[in-house]
């Protein structure tokens, strides 16, 4: 009998360390450790971004790289469409749903049913751009059914209309035709595959008790196969009749679970537990790229999840606490990078008062070591360059903001200098890029808001093209030539969604941001921008992003704070201070997400 020492170095490879460039498949014997290692696959659900919206029953097309949420308890008219990493606005439904039918792709799309009313049989399609009302409709009214297909060929099974039915239906991307009804009739099932292809499972049995029935439809009749090996309803699903997929929903009574069942054609056989209980969510994809979306309570509507079956690790983007602030402060100023970064002025916390600040501490990504000290101690101050090429900015010396100051100084990492005043003086501005080309933007000038723009060429401040809209407390990203400012607001519980582009001369109206939002703060250039926390109205942990073209979602903060000192780059940032509500030195990190190659030790046990 052959070992493993016998073929070592003529089937598998031996290498001193393991390969960088590794893939699924591959397999090496690490003379440095003494042991066969290999690339292997696996299954894993992933937390991903939220939805832009919390939804509840809502319906889902597309795969996992390319699909649309929509609808929802309110019902809701809106839609989200996710790229694999994010989630953005996407066109509204004509009228809001909550548990319709849906399939197709985001060019080609189809929904009908749903609720209110609970009868309404209305079938809309998608074209990648719009919703239309179409003139076909489902023979029966009802809602929370079981459903998959394309828009050429859709299916639509079981639902509720007051009652429990056992209706099929097939849309040819016309009409709905009725076909051979289910043999267990149901509510709050799933079902997956095609419409000559498909699995329907679980769901509501009459009285109303989660089921564990399952049939497989061929296109003209239904046919009782092997149990789900639970009784569940409200579930997500995904897949093709010979290698489908079903997660979540509640069981009797009603718990909310994370179950997770792969389906190859005949049974049922256990997968990875989501990373959360989810009900009431929408699935999309396939056995090994599949997307949950939405649930009801207790979990909120906004989760999201990925599973797959992939040689590499999927690690989400998160929000991770860092080291402490070493003063409790807010409204004060950030510039630098996630591990080069430093944080200077704002209000400190002490009996009676709030006074402004000279503070300056550098961080290195793990620690936070003193700076030099401003010249001017002030609060709602803005900052810009790097941690030693630096730039403060405006702000108020006062602690009641009486006084607003136009002073300038640059850091060089050690010291700070003073420089040529802005030609306004103005708190709560926003200011981004390097110190020889930032920007100040908008502002607060005692009493009226201000639409001044400042370049700052490393030695004096220029005026520039006004913003079309004063506003103070927003954030900006970008230089003085190419610039983006978001948000901010005209007055205390007055937020705004407004977005403009500079382009060294004149601002433009942009994208706006899903909810007005202000005294929060972002980091990376105007085409790559993360942007996090502030007050919209409430305190905020929302974090979003932008691609030059549209805002998508990233997972929240684990805190909501606002007034605070943030900056970095769209996957490498982090948040210091603020008011949450009251005054704080916690400090959080963002890391976008990364893969990482699966390698597995192989042992004889």
């Amino acid at each position: 009998m052959s070992t493993f020492k016998n073929i070592r170095g003529q089937l598998i490879k031996s290498v001193a360390s393991d390969p960088a460039n590794a893939t699924g498949g591959d397999m090496w014997y690490n003379s440095t450790s003494q042991t066969l290692k290999g690339v292997v696959a696996s299954d894993a659900w992933s937390s991903t971004a939220p939805l832009t919206t919390q939804r509840n029953k809502p319906g889902g097309l597309g795969i996992q790289t390319a699909s649309l949420i929509f609808g929802g308890s309110s019902p809701s008219t809106s839609s989200d469409e996710y790229d694999g990493s994010a989630f953005k606005t996407a066109p509204v439904l004509n009228t809001g749903r909550e548990g319709m039918a849906s399939g197709g792709t985001i060019s080609a799309g189809w929904k009908a049913g749903g609720n209110p009313p609970s009868t309404t049989n209305a079938t809309e399609e998608y074209d990648g751009s719009s919703w239309t009302t179409v003139s076909g409709t489902l023979n029966t009214g009802r809602y929370i059914m079981g459903s998959c297909g394309v828009q050429t060929a859709g299916l639509a099974c079981g639902g509720y209309n007051g009652t429990n039915v056992n209706a099929s239906e097939e849309y040819n991307g016309t009409s709905w035709a009725e076909g051979n009804n289910l043999n267990t009739t149901r509510r709050t099932l799933a079902t997956f595959g095609t419409q000559t292809a498909a699995i329907s499972t679980g769901g509501q049995e009459p009285p109303n008790a989660a089921g564990n029935a399952s049939e497989s439809y061929d296109g003209t009749s239904w046919t009782s196969i092997n149990n789900n090996p639970i009784s569940v309803s409200d579930l997500g699903a995904a897949g093709t009749q010979t290698a489908g997929l079903v997660f979540g929903g509640y069981t009797s009574p009603t718990p909310q679970i994370a179950t997770t069942n792969k389906f190859d054609g005949t049974n049922f056989s256990s997968a990875p537990s989501m990373g959360n209980a989810a009900s009431r969510n929408a699935g999309v994809g396939t056995q090994s790229a599949a997307l949950s979306a939405g649930s009801t309570t207790p979990n909120p509507g906004f989760l999201a999840e990925e599973f797959n079956f992939t040689a590499n690790t999927v690690i989400a983007a998160t929000w991770a606490s860092g080291s402490n602030y070493p003063t409790i402060l807010f409204r004060g100023a950030a510039f630098g990078t996630q591990t080069a970064g430093a944080v200077t002025g704002g209000s400190v916390n002490s009996p009676g008062a709030q006074p402004s600040t000279t503070t300056t501490a550098e961080y290195d990504g793990t620690n936070w070591t003193s700076g030099g000290g401003l010249n001017l101690a002030r609060r709602g101050l803005a900052a810009a360059g790097t941690q030693t090429a630096g730039l403060a900015f405006g702000g108020s010396p006062s602690p009641s903001d009486a006084a607003i100051t136009a002073d300038t100084e640059e850091y060089n990492g050690t010291a700070w200098t003073e420089s040529n005043d802005l030609n306004t003086a103005r708190q709560f501005l926003a200011g981004s890029g390097p110190q020889t080309a930032a920007i100040a933007v908008g502002g607060r000038t005692p009493p009226p808001n201000s639409t001044a723009t400042e370049e700052y060429d490393g030695s004096s401040w220029t005026n520039g093209g006004s913003l079309a809209t004063a506003r103070r407390a927003g954030t900006s990203n970008g230089d003085s030539s190419n610039a983006i400012f978001s948000g901010g607001e005209t007055a205390p519980g007055t937020q705004l969604t407004n977005v403009e582009n500079y382009n060294g001369s004149s601002w433009t109206s942009g994208t706006a941001i899903p909810t007005g939002t202000a005294a929060w703060a972002s980091g990376g250039p105007q085409t790559a921008v993360l942007a996090f926390g502030g007050r919209s109205p409430g305190l905020s942990a929302v974090t979003i992003g932008y691609d030059g073209t549209s805002w998508s979602t990233r997972p929240s903060m684990a805190t909501a704070r606002s007034m605070i000192a943030g900056t970095g780059s769209q996957t490498a940032a982090f948040v210091a201070t603020g008011e949450s509500p009251s005054l704080t030195n916690a400090v959080e990190e963002f890391t976008g997400e990364t893969t990482a190659t699966n390698v597995k030790t192989f042992t004889t046990s």
